[in-house]
């Protein structure tokens, strides 16, 4: 019988290179130490990987569970404790923690290491009182990478801060640099062909220009039709084939169940979480011309499919991946103002919602939340 673990290096190296799956990958690094030592990064040349969805963290636990939607839900446990009681957000595979301390680092989840991030007290009007921890959580509300530290030293983390105002910094900035706003509050960022854009509230994309000496700039370079915003719970920015898309989720931030005007107890600023709702119905996505700032509704995406919510908004090609449906949305619970009204946190409004027809069908049939980071998608990276 052969020895597998003899194999030469060369041929477990081009062995490695066919392999598509990262959960493949890594049971092929898991087999022997040879095999680990050839199973790199630079050794895993499949495709764009279709995210894990990262379900909240468990009490008193240092592991998080991430379910695998290639693989029948399989659920994957990880020891993540530089992740525990941290605020998340993903891009390109990395976390962007935010700690109760204020400490702000990147993190990959799947080979642990760290980068720090400059304090959360260098953002602009930080106003942070002794013990308030919910108020340092909610001081970052959106983060994406230009490039992956692993790929390049030289990269840029830009972030979407309490006021909605845009801030970025270089790596090895010591302090957040905050653009001049002038689209008012911002709700997505995509790093779209050597540049920043950004969708603020009423649908207006800006172009972030963050290279001069002077103060950085948000210039509005497009709109997305109002008549589409007017049950708008937020937007989203995702490139596809060399595009720039615009995602519109329309639906309720806050829903009252019934006639709270007439109640004189009903405090409509902390409700009684049993009288108010709130959820996603409908997703409409708009591909943006910049050069000639015109818009068109896209009526399918074809094979590819979307994944939304606290991560960096992704488009992929889904017709090699089994189990993932083309021409749908893939969105988790990332509606914070509405969900910090309920004990138990966000988790509720996740679902895939098909842009054919316009249905939309669970997610994850178990139940996950948390009012720090609800369920999310992280991208598998070495």
């Amino acid at each position: 019988m052969a020895d597998w673990a003899k194999l030469l290096p060369d041929i477990l190296s081009l062995i490695a290179r066919r392999i598509h799956l990262f959960e493949d990958f890594i049971a092929f690094r898991g087999v022997c130490k040879p095999w680990r030592a050839v199973a790199v990064k630079k050794n895993f040349n499949g495709p764009q990987q279709i995210p894990w969805l990262m379900l909240a963290e468990d009490d008193n636990s240092d592991q998080r569970r991430f379910v695998n939607l290639t693989m029948n839900n399989k659920i994957r446990r990880v020891t993540l404790p530089e992740a525990r009681g941290k605020k998340c957000f993903e891009s390109r595979g990395w976390l962007v923690t935010v700690a109760q301390d204020g400490d702000m680092n990147l993190l990959n989840p799947f080979s642990r290491a760290q980068v720090s991030l400059p304090h959360i007290s260098t953002l602009n009007y930080y106003t942070h009182e002794e013990g308030d921890m919910g108020n340092i959580f909610m001081y970052v509300n959106k983060a994406v990478l230009s490039s992956s530290p692993d790929e390049s030293s030289d990269y840029v983390v830009m972030v979407i801060d309490k006021s909605g105002w845009l801030a970025f910094c270089r790596s090895g900035d010591e302090t957040w640099t905050t653009i001049e706003p002038r689209g008012g509050s911002f709700f997505d960022i995509a790093y779209y062909k050597g540049n920043f854009y950004a969708v603020a509230l009423g649908g207006k994309i800006f172009v972030c220009d963050i290279g001069g000496s002077n103060s950085a700039l948000a210039l509005n370079v497009g709109q997305v039709p109002t008549a589409f915003l007017y049950f708008h719970v937020r937007s989203y920015l995702a490139e596809s084939a060399g595009a720039l898309l615009v995602i519109v989720r329309d639906g309720y931030q806050i829903q009252y169940l019934d006639e709270y005007d007439e109640d004189p107890d009903f405090d409509i600023n902390n409700p009684d979480e049993s009288r108010i709702d709130y959820g996603t119905h409908e997703f409409h996505v708009f591909e943006l011309d910049l050069n000639e700032g015109r818009w068109t509704e896209k009526e399918s995406l074809s094979d590819n499919a979307l994944f939304v919510g606290d991560n960096a908004s992704i488009c992929i090609d889904v017709s090699r991946f089994p189990g993932i449906k083309a021409n749908c949305i893939y969105y988790t619970d990332d509606c914070w103002p509405a969900y910090l009204h309920f004990n138990r946190g966000g988790g509720k409004d996740m679902g895939i919602y098909n842009l054919e027809d316009g249905s939309i069908t669970p997610l994850y049939s178990g139940q996950s939340f948390s009012p720090i980071t609800p369920p999310m998608w992280v991208t598998p990276s070495l």
